[in-house]
C-alpha cells in the first residue's frame, strides 16, 4: 500500500462553477483569471525535475548500497509518476477547449480541473515524507549524480512551493474570503524572492540572468499580499524575457521608503522598450477580459491600484527598463508573525542566519589562483568546456577568498553548489566558450547588497547605492590584476554583469587588461 498521501475529494478552497456568476460578463471574467492563472503556473518542467531527480537518487542509493535512506522510492515512485501522466492529460484536455474554441463553462471546467491537479501533485512533493532527502544525500559520495544536482532540485521545489500558495490563494479569492493581509515589504521580498523567485529565474534564465537583492527598507502594507506577490513576480517574469539573448543580465529588486511611502524598483538591463510600447503598458483597457497575451500589465496597474499607489516605467531601448510602484506606508501598525510553511524547509538561509555561519577561510595568497582558473577550464569534460568560480580580493590587494571547479560531463555546476552559504555575497566568475567557441571571463556581481557589505565589515550607517557601486568596481579591477598577475591571459575578453553600472568606463567588447587597467 502506497504511503502517499490521498486526493482530497472536496478541497477547502474548491471553486465550482455554481459559484460563478451567473452571466456571461463573469463568465468571461473567470475564464480569464483561470486562463492567466494556468500560464503564469508554469510548472511542467518544474515536476519533471522532481520526478528525474528522485528516479536518479533511487539509482544511486542501490548503486552506493545505502539501505538505510528513508525515501520515496518503489510503489511511491511509481504513483508519484502516473499522476504526474494525470496532470498532463488534465493540461490537454484544458489546452485541446481553448484551441478548440469551447464554451466559456467548458474551458473553465476543464481548467479547474488542471489546477486542481496541480495542486495535489505538489502537496504530495511537498508532504512531511519528503523531508529525508537531505539526510539520504548525506549518505551518498559528493560526486553522486543526486548530491551533485541538489541546487537544480532545491530550485524546482522551492518554484512548487509559491506554486502550492498560489492556488491556494486563488481558491480562496474565488471563494471571497477574507484576503486582506498586514505584512511587512522588505521580509515578504526577501523570502520570495530568495525562496521562489530567485529558482524561477536561475532556471528560466538558463543561469544566465541574475537576481539581484538591493537596498529594502522595512516598510508596513496592507491588502492583498498573495496578488501583490503575483503582481510583481510578473514584473521579474518581464525582466527575464527582456533578457533573451544575452550573455549576461541582471535584475535588481529594491524597495526604499520615503515620507510615507515606500518605493518598490525592478530594473533590468535588457533589451527596453520603445515609447509606444510603454504607453501601451501603461493605457491598455482595464478589463481582464482580453487576450492572454494582453492580461500581465493590466493585472499588474490593477493590483497597484488596489494598494492606493503609482506606476511608472522608465525604459530604453538596448540599455534596459526601470518599473517603480510607489505604495503609501501603513504609519503605526506592526505585522503580525508569519504563518508556518511547508515550504521551510527547503528555504534558504536569511542573511542573519548566515552571518552566524563559518566564513570559508581565507585563500593562500601566494596561489596561482589564474593558472588554476585556466586549468580548470582546459580540463573540463562538458560538452561546452568550462568552469566556475568565486573569488575575493581585499583592498591591498590579497585573496581573501577563492574557490572554483570545472563544469562536468553532465553535470553544469552553480554558484551556489560551489559556495553555498556565501554565494550571494561575494564576486562570481565564469571562464567559457562565447557564442564563437572562445574563452571568455564572465565576472558576476553579488546578488545581495546587504550581505556583501557585511562580508566586507561596512556599518550600518556608512551604507549606500554608491558606496556599494564604488566598491564592487574596485573589486573587479583588483580581481582582475589578480587573475593576469597569477597566469589568466590578460587578451581573453571579459563581460561584466551590468557593465553600465559598475565599470561605465568600459565599452563592450573589453578585455580583462582593459578592467585591469581602470583606475581605483
Amino acid at each position: 500500500m502506497s504511503s502517499l498521501p490521498a486526493l482530497r475529494q472536496e478541497p477547502a478552497y474548491a471553486y465550482h462553477a455554481a459559484h460563478m456568476v451567473d452571466h456571461l460578463q463573469g463568465i468571461k471574467r473567470d475564464v480569464a483569471e483561470v486562463k492567466f492563472l494556468i500560464h503564469d503556473l508554469r510548472v511542467e518542467r518544474f515536476i519533471d525535475e522532481i520526478i528525474h531527480f528522485h528516479v536518479g537518487l533511487d539509482t544511486d542509493l542501490e548503486l552506493y548500497g545505502v539501505t538505510e535512506a528513508k525515501v520515496i522510492h518503489g510503489e511511491e515512485l511509481r504513483e508519484l509518476r502516473n499522476r504526474a501522466v494525470a496532470l498532463r492529460a488534465a493540461y490537454e484536455a484544458y489546452s485541446d477547449a481553448v484551441k478548440l474554441f469551447a464554451g466559456p463553462e467548458a474551458v473553465l471546467e476543464a481548467g479547474n480541473a488542471y489546477i486542481r491537479s496541480i495542486y495535489d501533485l505538489c502537496e504530495i512533493i511537498l508532504h512531511p515524507l519528503w523531508v529525508h532527502i537531505e539526510e539520504a544525500m548525506s549518505l551518498l559520495p559528493p560526486d553522486s549524480r543526486t548530491v551533485r544536482s541538489r541546487s537544480h532540485y532545491r530550485n524546482s521545489i522551492r518554484w512548487l512551493c509559491g506554486v502550492y500558495y498560489r492556488i491556494e490563494h486563488f481558491w480562496a479569492e474565488r471563494n471571497n474570503e477574507d484576503v486582506y493581509e498586514v505584512f511587512d515589504l522588505a521580509d515578504e521580498l526577501e523570502d520570495y524572492v530568495r525562496n521562489v523567485v530567485y529558482g524561477y529565474v536561475t532556471e528560466k534564465g538558463a543561469a544566465r540572468v541574475e537576481l539581484r537583492l538591493g537596498r529594502l527598507d522595512h516598510a508596513t502594507l496592507g491588502g492583498n499580499r498573495h496578488r501583490f506577490r503575483r503582481m510583481y513576480f510578473n514584473l521579474i517574469m518581464n525582466s527575464v524575457d527582456a533578457m533573451d539573448g544575452k550573455h549576461v543580465g541582471v535584475i535588481e529588486v529594491e524597495d526604499v521608503v520615503d515620507a510615507g511611502f515606500v518605493t518598490l524598483t525592478v530594473r533590468d538591463d535588457g533589451s527596453g522598450m520603445p515609447p509606444e510600447k510603454i504607453a501601451q503598458l501603461l493605457a491598455d483597457r482595464e478589463s481582464l477580459d482580453g487576450e492572454l497575451h494582453s492580461l500581465g500589465f493590466v493585472f499588474v496597474r490593477q493590483t497597484v491600484a488596489d494598494f492606493g499607489g503609482e506606476l511608472t516605467i522608465d525604459s530604453q531601448q538596448g540599455v534596459g527598463t526601470t518599473i517603480q510602484v510607489r505604495l503609501p506606508l501603513l504609519e503605526g501598525v506592526e505585522p503580525p508573525p508569519k504563518r508556518a510553511s511547508l515550504c521551510a524547509e527547503y528555504d534558504l538561509p536569511r542573511p542573519k542566519e548566515r552571518a552566524a555561519q563559518e566564513r570559508p577561510k581565507a585563500a593562500d595568497v601566494s596561489r596561482p589562483v589564474g593558472q588554476e582558473v585556466m586549468a580548470d577550464y582546459q580540463k573540463s569534460e562538458a560538452e561546452v568546456p568550462g568552469c566556475v568560480f568565486a573569488i575575493g580580493v581585499d583592498e591591498k590587494g590579497r585573496v581573501d577568498l577563492f574557490v572554483h571547479r570545472p563544469y562536468e560531463r553532465l553535470w553544469n555546476i552553480g554558484h551556489e553548489d560551489l559556495l553555498p552559504m556565501y554565494y550571494e555575497s561575494t564576486i562570481r566568475g565564469r571562464l567559457e566558450h562565447d557564442d564563437g567557441g572562445a574563452p571568455v571571463v564572465v565576472l558576476k556581481t553579488p546578488i545581495n547588497v546587504g550581505d556583501y557589505f557585511e562580508m566586507r565589515g561596512v556599518a550600518n550607517d556608512e551604507r549606500s547605492r554608491e558606496l556599494y557601486v564604488q566598491m564592487v568596481h574596485d573589486e573587479l579591477v583588483r580581481i582582475a590584476r589578480v587573475l593576469i598577475d597569477t597566469g589568466l591571459g590578460d587578451d581573453l575578453e571579459a563581460q561584466v554583469a551590468d557593465h553600465a553600472t559598475f565599470v561605465p568606463e568600459l565599452e563592450e567588447p573589453f578585455t580583462m587588461a582593459d578592467l585591469a587597467g581602470l583606475q581605483i
